[in-house]
Order: structure tokens, then sequence, then C-alpha cells
């Protein structure tokens, strides 16, 4: 009688503790796919449309500067080239292109110079969000569909807040497309939803982070050149240089 009780308790204890064991592997496996679930939904937001555009083949707009980065605008491909780091986030880039812009591109349009813009991107990393790169992979779109020059003034001039980050949202780049004329087209609007030459925005911003002109590091935007020679866009202790000063600068330097 005494060994059926035993026998019967020992019976009753492998039970329960294979009730507990199998009740610790469910539990485990609920943990494991919730795991699976968060950590897949933490890859899926932490890519994000940028980087799946990287994933994608390389596309580069056509008709770019011989290094492969910067977007030419001028009547003559052979004049000697004037380098323009801009972002299009950063405001001193808005001001000097409303002050000084038009004087350039009338010696771009008369054949003295041409004018290389490389469009950096720098300032998402610093200002949080993707307006830099989605306006400069807006731009390249532009230039496949041969406006650039016209969207990129587009863009300073309905440039936000560096704070804000309009440019981010593509509707809007798109919706700004529409203030220049011819510009907008299914293919447009699909490059720059599809952030179709956001490698190419990539490479031109790491030649950015070292580029120099003759011997002199670029450290921000904007920064223009020409022949190895810094042109002074900003005088120190005054403020933006004037029309005159700028065209006399790029004058001795090609000479």
């Amino acid at each position: 009688m005494a060994q059926e009780r035993a026998r019967q308790q020992a019976e009753a204890k492998r039970k329960r503790v294979l009730i507990i064991a199998g009740a610790v592997v469910a539990v485990l496996a609920v943990v494991a796919i919730i795991g699976v679930i968060v950590g897949t939904s933490k890859t899926n937001k932490k890519k994000g449309p940028w980087k799946e555009a990287l994933g994608k083949p390389y596309s580069a707009p056509p008709n770019l500067s011989a290094d492969g980065l910067g977007i030419s605008v001028g009547s003559n491909p052979n004049a000697p080239s004037l380098i323009m780091y801009e972002d299009f986030r950063c405001p001193i880039c808005h001001e000097v292109e409303k002050a000084l812009g038009p004087t350039l591109r009338q010696m771009a349009d008369a054949g003295t110079i041409k004018i290389d813009y490389h469009i950096a991107s720098f300032l998402d990393g610093k200002l949080g969000g993707n307006g830099s790169k989605y306006a400069a992979n807006a731009a390249g779109c532009a230039q496949t569909a041969g406006k650039f020059a016209q969207y990129h003034d587009t863009l300073f001039a309905n440039q936000p807040d560096e704070l804000n980050d309009k440019f981010g949202n593509r509707s809007y780049l798109v919706d700004l497309a529409g203030k220049v004329d011819g510009l907008r087209s299914p293919a447009f609007d699909q490059c720059v939803n599809d952030l179709s030459h956001a490698g190419w925005v990539n490479k031109v911003e790491d030649a950015f982070q070292n580029a120099k002109i003759g011997d002199t590091r670029v450290t921000g935007t904007p920064t223009a050149g020409i022949n190895g020679k810094t042109i002074d866009l900003i005088v120190k202790g005054r403020g933006l240089a004037t029309p005159d000063e700028v065209r006399a600068q790029i004058l001795a330097a090609i000479k």
C-alpha cells in the first residue's frame, strides 16, 4: 500500500514537471516570436527609404562634370570650371544664390566660365532628417529632364528654415517642380519618389567630405573655387562679397 502511494506521488510529480516544462517552452517560443517581430520591425524602421534606395542599381544623372560629381551649367563646355559646393538646406547658400547667383549665371551664359554644382547633403547628419539628400536627388532628376538650373533656383527660392525638414517630403519636392515649366512628368515624379539617384548623392557627399580647392580643405557650404583658387563669397567682418568683387576674383583666377 505504501509502495503504491509512493508510486502515485512520483507519477504526479513527474506530470507536474512535464506540465511546467511545457509551459516554459511555450513561453520561450512566444518570446522568441515576439523578438523576431520586434527585431524585424526595428530593422525595417532603421533601413528606411534612403537605405532601400541605396540597395538598387547605381544611377547618376546625365551630362555630369568629368569627375562624375558636378552638374555643369553654362554655354561653353570648355570654359574654366567654377566649382560650387552647396547644400539645399544651407541658409547661407540661399543668401549667396540670391545675391551672387545672377552674376555667376551671367558669366556662365556668356561662356566665360561654366559652373559645376556639387550638391552636398551633410546638413541632414547635423540637423536630422532627409531634406538635403532628397532635394539633391530631386535636383539630379531635374538634370535628367534638362531642367537642373531652373529647379536648383526654385529649391533655393522655396527653402524652408534649416531646422524644418520640409525638403524631406518628396511630395513637396514634386510640387515645387510644378513651378518649372516643362519639368513635371511621370518619369520625373517617379525619379523623385523612388530616390533614383541616391547612390550618386552619397558619392557626391563622400567626395565633399575630403574635397580641396588647391591646397585648401573645403569645410562647409557655400564654397566656390576655380583653377585651384578659392573665391571669397563672404568677406570676413563684413558679410557677402559684392557681385563686382566676385566677378573680379574669377577673372583674375582664369587669366
